[in-house]
């Protein structure tokens, strides 16, 4: 006889990588325009942060951009009886809208992070920031935890061939399930901008004071197998 087993494991991780994704947006009247604009803000930004942290040009990688064109439509007013009868309305563009969004991987290091969030919210052309708190190696934690799901699997195939009044055997099959992945996030936009007076140690404080209140969750992973066990009387 065999009986079909699930075995679970869960396990909280500290993060041990940031992710910080970065996005620009520029508008203007004409193509040109919006692409010569946003490429000097995304050059400007990049080469503000290089001079003021560790941080390097070739450490934001570059994940999309676009360019393109919005549009409304305006209501137009009818100018004879017979205009009542149509749909009058007008396409008008709203002009043209550069985007490009990057990412930087560094290992968990709250005074680099903090550093850059300070920094960035001083720059006039301040991109939207996205921060993701990750594992850098999370099959690594998973393998850790596929003991405890074949433990759990093992205890509930015992009781159970001892209620029916079997002895458990070799377990024949073991199926092992992908966990969702898990990541602690953090959003948010930049809306206060200061004039850049001085180095970055002038905010010394201000970087102190998000570090010492900047507290990411641990991350959640798991681990599901399925095991088959075979049992004897």
């Amino acid at each position: 006889m065999q009986i079909f087993v699930k075995g679970q494991a869960e396990r909280e991780f500290a993060p041990d990588q940031i992710v910080a994704s970065v996005s620009f947006s520029t508008h203007a009247d004409s193509y040109d325009e919006a692409l010569k604009q946003g490429v000097q803000n995304v050059k400007d930004y990049l080469q503000f942060v290089v001079d003021n942290t560790d941080f390097q040009i070739s450490d934001f990688k570059t994940t999309s951009y676009n360019i393109r064109e919005e549009f409304h439509t305006n209501r137009l007013d009818p100018k004879t009886e017979a205009d009542l009868e149509k749909n009058l309305t007008k396409r008008v563009s709203d002009g043209f809208f550069f985007s490009q969004y990057a990412a930087v991987e560094f290992d968990f290091n709250k005074e680099r992070l903090t550093k850059l969030l300070v920094l960035t919210s001083k720059n006039p052309n301040a991109p939207r920031f996205h921060i993701n708190f990750t594992l850098k190696d999370p099959k690594a934690c998973e393998r850790e935890l596929l003991a405890d799901a074949y433990n759990d699997a093992k205890i509930k195939a015992e009781a159970l061939v001892a209620a029916a009044g079997k002895h458990l055997r070799d377990c024949v099959r073991v199926d092992i399930d992908m966990p969702p992945h898990h990541e602690a996030v953090y959003e948010g936009a930049m809306m206060r901008k200061t004039a850049m007076r001085g180095s970055i140690n002038d905010y010394d404080e201000e970087i102190r004071n998000i570090d010492e209140t900047f507290q990411p969750d641990d991350i959640p992973i798991s681990k599901t197998i399925n095991c088959i066990w075979e049992t004897s009387d």
